[in-house]
């Protein structure tokens, strides 16, 4: 399988940012640490993702990297919740459901684009005569 370089350089950092900004957007105020952890799980999600040469295959393999890793995470701390409140952990899981939504999202735009940027950037290098 061949994987695209530059497709995955290019989807890195779209889902860095697309799912630093679904954090910063939700919380509402500018918390940029909170968005940085967030924003490498992005940028690991895009890199897999974007280095894929097919655009649908490579946005939902982003779409539920990036979904699952989020939704294991809250199922984490809705366990947690659950010592304390049984049902204040289901209401913190069913309203956190938005959130991993967006953030499957996130890692579709982020497979999508870096793999369309791969495809790109190698009809660029075929039109390219050699020097």
């Amino acid at each position: 399988m061949k994987i695209s370089v530059p497709g995955a350089l290019f989807g890195a950092a779209v889902g860095a940012i697309a799912r630093g900004l679904v954090i910063v957007l939700n919380v509402g105020s500018p918390v940029f640490i909170l968005a940085l952890p967030s924003a490498s799980i992005g940028a690991l999600v895009g890199l897999i993702a974007g280095s894929l040469r097919h655009p649908l295959l490579a946005a939902g393999v982003g779409a539920v990297l990036s979904g699952l890793v989020f939704e294991f995470f809250m199922i984490a701390c809705s366990s947690m919740i659950s010592w304390f409140d049984a049902d204040g952990a289901k209401v913190f899981f069913v309203e956190t459901l938005l959130y991993g939504i967006e953030m499957g999202l996130a890692g579709a735009l982020a497979g999508f684009a870096g793999c369309a940027f791969g495809k790109y950037y190698a009809n660029l290098r075929k039109d390219d005569p050699p020097a």
